[in-house]
C-alpha cells in the first residue's frame, strides 16, 4: 500500500493535476499461511471477536505531505479523497459459512492488537465504525458479508504522525460450523487528488 499511494499523491503534488484510482484492493487474511484454518468454529457463540491479535491491521498510506482531505502548499491547493467502495469478508475455509453472523464491523482502531485477549476496541472505547454488516437489515450471508461504507472520506481517519490507519474487524452472532475456520478481509478503495492554483 505504501508506495502506490505514495507515487500517486507525490506526482499530484508535482505536476498541478489530477490523480484517481477509481478500484485499489486491500486483503488482510485472519490466519497466517502455516495456519489455514485458526479461528474457533463449531456454532458457539461469538462475543468479542479476536484471535491471536489478526483482527487488527496496519494500511500505511506513506511519507508524503498532503494526507488530509484539503491542504495547501504555497499557492497550490490539494484535495484528496480515499473513499471505500465496499468491504467484505470472505469464508476461506471448505463447509462453512456466515448464516449464523449477525454483524460485522470494521473499526478505525486506535493501535495494533498485541495478540490474543488485547481488544483495542471494546465497546466503551467507541471506536468509528468505517464499514458495517448487520443481518437484520441486510439480510442472511452465505458465503461472503459486504460491509457498508460509513466513512465518506477516510483521509480523515489517518494518523498524522505515522500515515496510518490502524483497522479491526468485530463479528457477533454464532461461528460456522467446522471445528476450525479461516476468512479474510477486503477492503476496495477509490482515490482521488487533485491539485490546482486557486
Amino acid at each position: 500500500m505504501r508506495t502506490p499511494y505514495s507515487i500517486l499523491l507525490a506526482s499530484v503534488a508535482a505536476c498541478y493535476a489530477q490523480v484517481e484510482d477509481g478500484s485499489v484492493a486491500v486483503t488482510h487474511s485472519l490466519c497466517t499461511p502455516s495456519t489455514s484454518a485458526c479461528i474457533p468454529g463449531g456454532r458457539i457463540p461469538i462475543t468479542t471477536f479476536n484471535y491471536g491479535g489478526n483482527n487488527t491491521f496496519t494500511m500505511n498510506l506513506g511519507d508524503v505531505p498532503f494526507l488530509q482531505s484539503s491542504s495547501s502548499a504555497g499557492p497550490v491547493t490539494l484535495q484528496t479523497n480515499l473513499g471505500l467502495n465496499k468491504a467484505s469478508f470472505d469464508i476461506l475455509t471448505s463447509g462453512a459459512d456466515f448464516k449464523g453472523i449477525t454483524q460485522v464491523q470494521l473499526l478505525r482502531a486506535p493501535r495494533a492488537s498485541t495478540g490474543a485477549g488485547d481488544e483495542v476496541c471494546p465497546p466503551s472505547a467507541n471506536c468509528p465504525v468505517v464499514a458495517l454488516y448487520k443481518q437484520s437489515t441486510d439480510g442472511v450471508a452465505d458465503q461472503q458479508i459486504v460491509l457498508k461504507s460509513q466513512v465518506p472520506n477516510l483521509i480523515d481517519l489517518v494518523d498524522q504522525t505515522n500515515h496510518n490507519i490502524v483497522f479491526e474487524v468485530t463479528v457477533q452472532g454464532t461461528a460456522p460450523q467446522p471445528t476450525l475456520w479461516d476468512a479474510s478481509f477486503t477492503m476496495d478503495l477509490a482515490l482521488s487528488a487533485r491539485a490546482g492554483l486557486p
